[in-house]
């Protein structure tokens, strides 16, 4: 009888250290990464009402450059928290509400089509602009409607459209700005989704251990890794050179899909490093650290040798090996994290929260 209950004291002590430990690292990427990156985000996303006010008052060279560089920010800053698809992010369908990627039908198109059409003026205002289709709200939706097929500035220029597009193009940087501003709040409200995360197991059903919610963020990783590749570079890779497609390419149409996916990795790398796992690793495994920022730095290699604009100059020189050879090389990340690490942890981090496999 002894023997049971120390064994079982020695359990508790065990499973509370093991919670800590998760508690620490899950604070850590919060601190770290999480909560700086949401500021960031809102903090680019303010600039983008005066610069669509700005360039519509005056289409200048001057203007047109503003705002290309304010976009270009509010572009790098999404995709740095793009991959946190946990939490704020989701609620309310915030992600598709700021991009809605991927769109291989062309949905937005279709739906900028009809907003014209019928010259919606509840599209003109964030609040009406909020209850629309998400396809229509975002940056994506900025991006077609700012920026010609060649990549310049479109917004202000004087046309048959022009009053319109320029009220639904401050609409829209309004309404995500107004969903940044949300976000931030919400990492920073002390009772929110962090506490969920920090402190599993209370009324909130997410999460009944600190190890469900670290595999939580961990999968999120994995899965932003996934995305990368088969969402942002197989598509417009195609099955071959000859039929490669680089309008598919995440906001190749205003040139910045290199700036786009550079900080996608940049993000994920980092939300890595910050959740200081090798606190945690075996020490026969910690060589998967020195592997993943070799690969992570490859990966940044290629794409800084990357001619942007994508769409133009795709298929030019090496861009198309280099394109390929950067989806190996994000493969060979999503296996070292998925598998290596997640092995090594004894976290589940195969799972993809696309399809639930």
């Amino acid at each position: 009888m002894r023997l049971i209950l120390v064994m079982a004291i020695v359990l508790s002590v065990s499973d509370s250290a093991q919670a800590q430990d998760y508690k620490s690292n899950l604070e850590s990427m919060i601190i770290g990464y999480i909560k700086p990156a949401f500021q960031e985000f809102a903090s680019s996303t303010q600039s983008l009402p005066t610069a669509v006010e700005t360039v519509c008052l005056d289409a200048n060279e001057t203007a047109g450059l503003e705002f290309q560089q304010v976009f270009s920010e509010t572009v790098h800053d999404f995709g740095r928290i793009h991959f946190l698809r946990f939490g704020p992010l989701l609620d309310q369908d915030r992600l598709s509400r700021l991009a809605f990627l991927p769109d291989p039908r062309g949905i937005g198109s279709r739906q900028l089509r009809k907003l014209y059409a019928n010259k919606d003026k509840d599209a003109l205002n964030a609040a009406g602009l909020a209850k629309k289709s998400v396809a229509v709200q975002g940056l994506t939706a900025l991006e077609l409607i700012a920026f010609d097929k060649t990549g310049e500035v479109r917004l202000g220029k004087s046309d048959e459209n022009s009053e319109f597009t320029c009220d639904y193009a401050l609409a829209i940087a309004q309404n995500i700005h107004t969903i940044a501003i949300a976000l931030e709040a919400d990492w920073a409200n002390p009772d929110g989704f962090k506490d969920i995360l920090l402190t599993p197991g209370g009324n909130d059903a997410r999460f009944q251990t600190s190890k469900e919610a670290i595999e939580s963020v961990f999968n999120a990783l994995v899965t932003g890794l996934i995305v990368v590749r088969d969402q942002d570079l197989l598509p417009a890779l195609g099955t071959s050179e000859e039929k490669a497609k680089p309008r598919r390419f995440p906001f190749s149409r205003s040139g910045n899909g290199v700036i786009f996916l550079s900080s996608e990795l940049q993000g994920i790398e980092q939300s890595l490093s910050s959740l200081n796992l090798q606190s945690l690793t075996p020490q026969d495994f910690m060589w998967i650290f020195d592997t993943l920022n070799f690969e992570f730095g490859n990966a940044q290699k290629i794409l800084a040798q990357l001619s942007p604009p994508l769409r133009n100059s795709f298929g030019q020189g090496d861009s198309y090996k280099l394109v390929s050879v950067l989806a190996i090389t994000v493969k060979s990340i999503r296996d070292t994290v998925a598998l290596e690490l997640a092995g090594a942890l004894d976290l589940a981090g195969g799972f993809n929260a696309l399809d639930g496999d």
